[in-house]
């Protein structure tokens, strides 16, 4: 960065610069996710909805009460639904799916 010049023509300034995005790549083979942590977050949100029969929770809700962003815990109930350990409400919140006698 440019120190300020007490006299001549001013330095470049912040506005002056041109970045360009940078790209990650991650090695053939490596996974961004940590799997291991987030099948440790499911099992927990399972037991949470087994242990609490009762629960039922919004998308906010689920997040907060798990401490679990609300993009992956979003990722996460809709997996949960789609196996059928969940249900969502028609407003739009989730409950645990009775096993069916």
């Amino acid at each position: 960065m440019t120190q300020p010049r007490l006299s001549g023509p001013p330095g470049p300034s912040l506005t002056d610069i041109k970045g360009r995005p940078v790209a990650m790549k991650l090695p053939a083979g490596h996974e961004r996710r940590d799997w291991v942590r987030r099948e440790a977050i499911v099992r927990r949100i399972t037991a949470e909805f087994r242990e609490l029969p009762g629960l039922v929770l919004s998308l906010k809700q689920a997040s907060r009460f798990l401490g679990v962003d609300e993009a992956a815990c979003a990722r996460i109930l809709a997996s949960l639904t789609q196996a059928g350990i969940l249900r969502k409400t028609d407003a739009q919140t989730y409950a645990r799916r009775e096993p069916s006698h």
